[in-house]
């Protein structure tokens, strides 16, 4: 049995947001919750993560379970390096290593007949164990596979934690989390602070964790690569849908066409009743009728319309048409000190058009975005913006264009001219800020507020060119939908970072590639970029890519298996040609000449744990013999040769399971 909730009820403030909700998960299951914003989605994750107590119900864990909670937002105010803060998790595992080499000093330095010696040893055989049980040898190759996921640097694992920002320090605790591989994970939004490929690299750890996981998310592909079941929270109650995200919205619409229509119905049933009612309460003859109708009209139990949500809803105003060249880049390149960031390239983006720019994290697209925007020079070349082009830039970091000290409303009415001031109340309702909440101080909104806010700023702006970094950062899916439609609409120029891989779907009918400091065009969206980047590695024109398509599923290079692109190259008739023929001999010869030495190795490996376990036990069996612990010399020189093997062993194993995985490895690249 997994984590389970039984009727819990919780009040914060006097309200209830948590009605009897009842829950559980099953052993590995991935579930997704979901909910309008204040719904109870994080209450629901503090409640089984044992953050906050239920006013009334209970939790119930596994016996011995071990529980990962990530919050929504958290500090990390360390000195400790980033290296040492992800090693921190492995507190019992480093203090087993430390307790290790303290007992071998302390064995060489005892009599090997005293009692003392005999419970060192049995207590440095147990050690021993735990640190193969518990994988305790290969921790860093860990801690890097972690750290390098989530995007970090080599460079990073030294700096203090203190240095990172928020964003970044949420990436240290998830990473701390996912370090400690626990039974249960509860993931509040974490892919809120993640690009695209660290999402990507989160998606397939979660999809290989055996942990049961509960996430609360906006992130639609994610949830639905990953989930099982969907838990929908609304108005304290908890409903259930079988199915991933898109499954679980047709289930919904169609659940609330039901509820609906029966409602409808009984609406109607309730109106009959009443004129009859109303209709004969003077006629004396009718009386027995009239006081049965009424019986019959408190006994209905009324029902309840379908939720209706509140989102945001507006449209951008449509632009004036602007030059045909909207900007164009000549003979551009950009360096940061010594560091090149984009090669020379010539870029001219033309009216109308849709691009989105997609790389790896660090390759350069908001760098690019900039450049656009004219917020930042080249290092060579030059920006030409055309004529009659006005443009608006949504920087994905600009929160000084929202004064701490000033209130929502003042905010938007900086922004506003003055035949339009008077409609700014309305505007802001449009996006959601109502009532007192237009005089909030933007310093204390939360991160989808603050992009709300921004999104209605930019309605004043007459803009034609609409530059986007990462405008989805914190919004919920209703809203993202309400923006992709606004877009969608949009007739002006559109170029835009996005991490939301159904946002670049919908709206990009171009892909701007930065890889490796060079920029290539694609055209269509980014899964018609995915099939092109998939052909050219199949047809040997390119050897990587910053995304693929692995099993169904966009993988970034990382992750990707390259055999399964490799595999896309048959022709129509599904019959392979002889270039085909001829590279996959190629590989066939290249795993031979990979695979036979690695083989090898892991034998010889093999041979020697077997000796050294073998001749450990024969020292173990000698040891006991009389004749052999009443003799100090004897005993004292098995004590150091089992030591010596012991030392070995715990080598050659953490050798030998290293080779295995690079045999795994290897042979996973060349599966066909």
């Amino acid at each position: 049995m997994s984590i389970s909730a039984n009727e819990i009820t919780c009040l914060l403030g006097g309200r209830e947001v948590l009605n009897k909700v009842s829950l559980r998960l099953s052993d590995g299951e991935k579930v997704a919750l979901v909910g309008e914003n204040g719904s109870g989605k994080s209450t629901i994750l503090k409640c089984l993560a044992g953050i906050m107590s239920a006013d009334s119900g209970e939790v119930a864990h596994p016996k011995d379970a071990t529980v990962g909670y990530l919050p929504q937002e958290a500090v990390i105010d360390s000195k400790r390096s980033l290296k040492e803060e992800l090693l921190s998790v492995f507190g019992y595992i480093l203090s087993a290593e430390a307790e290790l080499r303290k007992l071998e000093h302390r064995m060489a330095e005892i009599a090997p007949d005293s009692t003392e010696f005999a419970k060192i040893s049995h207590r440095y055989d147990f050690l021993q164990h735990e640190m193969i049980r518990l994988d305790g040898y290969s921790l860093e190759a860990e801690l890097g596979r972690v750290s390098a996921g989530l995007g970090f640097k080599v460079s990073d694992l030294e700096r203090e934690c203190r240095e990172f920002s928020g964003g970044w320090q949420m990436r240290i605790l998830l990473a701390k989390i996912l370090l400690k591989k626990p039974d249960i994970l509860l993931l509040d939004e974490p892919t809120n602070h993640l690009d695209l490929e660290s999402i990507l690299w989160l998606e397939d750890w979660i999809k290989n964790s055996p942990a049961d996981v509960l996430m609360v998310s906006h992130e639609r592909a994610f949830m639905d690569n990953l989930v099982t079941r969907i838990f929908e929270i609304h108005q304290g109650s908890l409903s259930v849908y079988r199915g991933n995200y898109t499954t679980y919205l047709e289930q919904r619409e169609d659940r609330y066409e039901i509820m609906r229509r029966a409602f409808e119905n009984q609406q109607q049933q309730i109106n009959q009743i009443q004129r009859f009612i109303d209709r004969n309460r003077a006629d004396k003859s009718r009386a027995a009728q009239v006081q049965s109708r009424i019986k019959q009209l408190e006994k209905i139990e009324e029902l309840l319309l379908p939720p209706s949500r509140k989102t945001i809803h507006f449209n951008f105003p449509q632009p004036e048409r602007g030059n045909k060249e909207v900007v164009s880049l000549k003979n551009c390149s950009k360096s940061y000190g010594n560091t090149r960031v984009l090669e020379e390239f010539d870029l001219t983006i033309y009216r109308g058009e849709r691009i989105a720019l997609v790389g790896l994290n660090g390759a350069g697209k908001s760098t690019l975005m900039k450049i656009l925007a004219g917020a930042e020079k080249p290092s060579r070349g030059k920006q030409r913006q055309g004529s009659r082009v006005t443009l608006e830039y949504f920087s994905q970091y600009q929160r000084e264009e929202l004064h701490p000290e000033n209130t929502v409303l003042n905010s938007v009415l900086e922004r506003a001219p003055l035949d339009e001031s008077a409609n700014a109340r309305n505007l802001l309702g449009a996006f959601l800020f109502s009532g007192d909440d237009v005089y909030k101080k933007t310093g204390i909104l939360s991160g989808g507020e603050k992009t709300r806010l921004r999104l209605a700023r930019m309605l004043y702006s007459k803009a034609n060119l609409l530059l986007l970094d990462e405008p989805t950062n914190h919004l919920d899916v209703a809203s993202r939908a309400t923006l992709e439609r606004a877009l969608g609409q949009y007739t002006g120029t559109l170029v835009f970072v996005s991490h939301d891989r159904v946002f670049m779907d919908k709206l990009a009918g171009k892909i701007l590639e930065i890889h490796n400091g060079k920029i290539r065009a694609y055209p269509g969206n980014f899964t018609d970029y995915l099939h092109a980047k998939q052909r050219e590695i199949s047809e040997g024109l390119i050897k990587d890519a910053p995304f693929l398509i692995s099993e169904g599923r966009v993988v970034y290079s990382g992750i990707a298996n390259s055999s399964k692109v490799q595999n896309e190259g048959k022709d129509i008739s599904g019959k392979k040609t002889r270039e085909e023929k001829r590279r996959e001999a190629q590989q066939r010869n290249l795993l031979s000449r990979k695979r036979k030495p690695l083989e090898k190795e892991i034998r010889n490996l093999e041979k020697g744990i077997q000796n050294a376990e073998k001749r450990i036990t024969e020292a173990d069996e000698l040891l006991t013999k009389p004749e052999v612990y009443t003799d100090p010399g004897t005993c004292a020189e098995l004590v150091r040769e089992k030591k010596s093997l012991k030392q070995s062993l715990e080598k050659n194993v953490a050798l030998w399971e290293k080779k295995n995985k690079e045999l795994e490895k290897l042979l996973k690249e060349f599966s066909t």
